[in-house]
């Protein structure tokens, strides 16, 4: 028998590894794959900004193509208003819902009860929400001061007309409808970054505060 041939010992030894086959991706419905785009770009927007977040980035945290992705959405604008505006809109829309809840209640226990767990639902969507809303009012003027003068500000506005049968002569709706709001974002922002506060506590301190005031009574 003859020996084999160098050059089919070297095809024998020395051949390439065949490659791996190519993952092929799941298959979603496209209500779902769009779902999955929205949330990693939330993600990707909650660590840079409209301008800094790229569509590549986007679609290999959720696992797509960039030509997939853009079936979804027209353009990486349209996808920063379905991640990130419209969560936050619902999310204050939200608030002044739960405010005709509780003035509903029959008592005033009552009221303050729902008034507390309204408070710890709302407190802990702003926590959720922040990182993105800190992107949806600073990442751009423009459309910050659109988001917030359009959207965010008529939202308050509500909300102040909601609670103003229940607010003291010398203290404006206006006033309690920013200083609340203004309550909330800054615990959310002390949690964002680090701050070891129990929520439903800060939640029902800050409904406390807005209903009862700080200062000890004067004597």
């Amino acid at each position: 028998m003859n020996p084999p041939s160098l050059d089919a010992s070297l095809a024998t030894d020395d051949a390439a590894p065949a490659p791996a086959p190519k993952r092929r991706r799941t298959y979603l419905p496209a209500a779902e794959r769009r779902r999955q785009i929205i949330e990693a770009a939330q993600q990707v927007f909650s660590r840079t900004n409209l301008q800094g977040a790229r569509t590549r980035d986007i679609a290999k945290a959720a696992d797509v193509n960039q030509a997939t992705l853009f079936e979804h959405f027209a353009s990486k604008e349209a996808l920063f208003i379905e991640a990130v505006v419209q969560p936050l809109l619902e999310a204050m829309d939200g608030m002044r819902e739960r405010t005709r809840t509780y003035e509903a209640a029959g008592s005033w226990d009552q009221a303050l009860e729902k008034a507390h767990a309204s408070s710890r639902r709302h407190l802990e969507s702003i926590i959720a929400l922040y990182p993105l809303l800190v992107s949806a009012l600073f990442s751009d003027p423009a459309l910050g001061t659109k988001l917030y003068r359009g959207h965010i500000a008529p939202l308050l506005k509500q909300r102040g007309e909601a609670i103003a049968p229940l607010t003291k002569d010398g203290i404006s709706p206006e006033f309690v409808r920013l200083a609340t709001f203004g309550i909330y974002f800054a615990i959310a922002m002390d949690q964002a970054f680090g701050g070891k506060g129990d929520v439903p506590a800060l939640a029902e301190q800050a409904t406390n505060f807005a209903l009862f005031g700080f200062a000890k009574e004067m004597k």
